[in-house]
């Protein structure tokens, strides 16, 4: 995020460094160090911090970590179980992604007339399609590997 002098500007007692995303909150006494020392110390953390929330940025933007959660599971993908007085039982698996923010997508493909093989390689198709990712080896890796997550 930034630094600033803490806990306000008119009394400063220390720079503060912040990063949410990260999970750091680091001060640097101004006591301790001196004003100009506790200032350089508290840019120079910010600028390596500022270097690891650009990697973690990159690597949530890799197509492979936009589809698979750390688990292995598929992110969006769960298999419904309907039960309908009257009606025959039904199975989806169901698709729900966040395309962009405030923008969601919601598909389900049934499993009532197709095998699982069939409706899951459906449901790779679809998710590639709505997350705009080529297929690679290692995405159709991480899909073979969850596959027995859904079966």
């Amino acid at each position: 995020m930034t630094v600033m002098l803490h806990p306000n500007k008119q009394n400063p007692e220390r720079y503060r460094v912040f990063d949410r995303l990260l999970g750091v909150q680091e001060y640097f006494s101004i006591s301790k160090y001196g004003p100009s020392k506790a200032k350089e110390l508290a840019y120079q953390r910010q600028e390596e911090l500022d270097r690891k929330r650009k990697m973690v940025e990159l690597r949530s933007e890799l197509g492979i970590n936009k589809i698979f959660l750390e688990d292995g599971s598929v992110k969006g993908l769960r298999r419904v179980q309907r039960v309908r007085e009257g009606r025959k039982d039904a199975e989806f698996l169901s698709i729900q992604v966040t395309v962009a923010p405030g923008v969601q997508k919601h598909r389900e493909i049934s499993l009532m007339n197709r095998e699982f093989d069939e409706a899951y390689l459906l449901a790779q198709k679809t998710l590639l399609e709505l997350h705009e990712i080529d297929r690679t080896p290692e995405i159709t890796q991480g899909f073979k590997e969850a596959r027995r997550l859904y079966w």
